[in-house]
């Protein structure tokens, strides 16, 4: 006689939540606890990797660790805490889980208005959109109950740090403002702005340039000032003639130790505006030699008598110059009798007659050098030196 057996099969669903191990190695638990950087910013983003293949519950499932109070993950700093935060596998049976934390300081003002600049909180249960206020000077601890009894636990340090100014990429058009300060990375989810004061020799006065983050979490900010000959500075734009400095200044308030919170330190770039046309080219000056106190030319001077050492000095360039005009002479010996210099400036295609005046003491030949330089400090040549010999009688 034939038997028909019936086989009834339950499907129980399997749980997406992980359980610990039953029998853990208490000598070598294996669950290493990973931060994506050593050292963290007070308002920076923080990655958090946990390795724990005995807590992957099945090859075809996401699974979590930590949402427990049985088994949890705690990420805290020194007085703030977020517990029970969750982490997710990264793929089916990975066994390595992860999550974000963002860092958010503590009441602190950043850019000396007198208004706090950070929105300090703790709050969130994870894998993402957890929010941890730190205090100054502290430490982030992710911990994790491994199994009954046998809690791991990884720490990384929060700092501020000194900000890195540069200026880069500079033309007679324009120059690269760069700030290298994750401090000022208050948002690590959208793009911050920071202003830096620039400046030139030309402008004491100069501008606020804002600048900004490069991307959402890099602690990098950029931004173009452009350069003007002719115009004043206003905007984005700055005064400051070829062969000027300009200068880039910014207030650092979040310092490292052994600064305090309340100390704020002023981080200086300098860098050279650099143009196209040789600085010799930019002037002309024409040899016109000496002449006497009526303005008539002079072939010889006399001991005593007073002549003038006269050139004229053309702008050959379009914008405005800054010049000294500069008369050396020695005598047969090569020593100086005289060194002497006048300062001012010509327009575009202006022609400046310039003189210095001189009396001899002695006779016997001289060697007459004139030298036109952007200013007696810069000493950047703006024609060829000219030299010619005179005799005194």
């Amino acid at each position: 006689m034939l038997k028909i057996v019936f086989v009834v099969l339950l499907l129980i669903p399997i749980s997406q939540v992980a359980f610990a191990e039953d029998i853990p190695d208490y000598e070598k638990p294996y669950a290493p606890i990973f931060f994506n950087k050593s050292v963290y910013s007070w308002t920076e983003k923080v990655e958090v990797t946990i390795v724990a293949p005995s807590w992957n519950t099945g090859k075809y499932l996401i699974d979590s660790i930590g949402g427990d109070p049985e088994y949890s993950v705690d990420v805290y700093t020194n007085n703030h805490r977020l517990s029970e935060y969750k982490l997710y596998e990264t793929d089916p049976s990975s066994g390595i889980f992860t999550g974000e934390i963002i860092l958010t300081g503590f009441l602190h003002d950043i850019d000396g208005d007198g208004i706090d600049d950070t929105n300090p909180r703790t709050l969130g249960s994870g894998p993402n959109g957890g929010y941890l206020q730190n205090d100054e000077d502290s430490g982030i601890t992710v911990s994790f109950e491994f199994a009954d009894g046998v809690i791991l636990s990884e720490s990384a340090k929060i700092s501020w740090n000194l900000g890195d100014l540069q200026i880069t990429e500079v033309t007679e058009d324009a120059a690269k403002i760069k700030l290298f300060d994750m401090d000022m990375n208050l948002n690590p989810e959208s793009v911050d702005t920071v202003y830096v004061d620039v400046f030139s020799d030309d402008d004491g006065a100069g501008i606020d340039l804002q600048i900004t983050e490069t991307t959402e979490n890099s602690g990098i900010f950029e931004g173009l000032v452009y350069l003007t000959k002719n115009d004043q500075s206003s905007g984005n734009r700055l005064y400051a003639l070829p062969d000027s400095e300009i200068i880039a200044k910014y207030s650092d308030r979040t310092l490292p130790r052994p600064y305090n919170t309340s100390d704020d330190l002023d981080v200086f770039a300098k860098e050279v505006v650099i143009t196209k046309i040789p600085s010799t080219e930019r002037l002309i000056m024409e040899e016109v030699g000496i002449v006497g106190q009526t303005g008539d030319s002079i072939e010889d001077l006399v001991v005593g008598q007073t002549g003038m050492i006269f050139s004229k000095i053309k702008n050959r360039v379009d914008f405005s110059q800054d010049f000294t005009y500069i008369v050396q002479i020695k005598d047969e010996n090569s020593d100086v009798v005289l060194l002497s210099w006048v300062t001012g400036q010509t327009i575009p295609s202006q022609e400046l007659g310039m003189s210095v005046s001189w009396i001899p003491e002695k006779s016997g030949k001289y060697l007459v050098e004139r030298f036109v330089w952007n200013s007696i400090k810069g000493a950047i040549p703006l024609t060829d030196t000219v030299t010619y010999e005179i005799l005194v009688k």
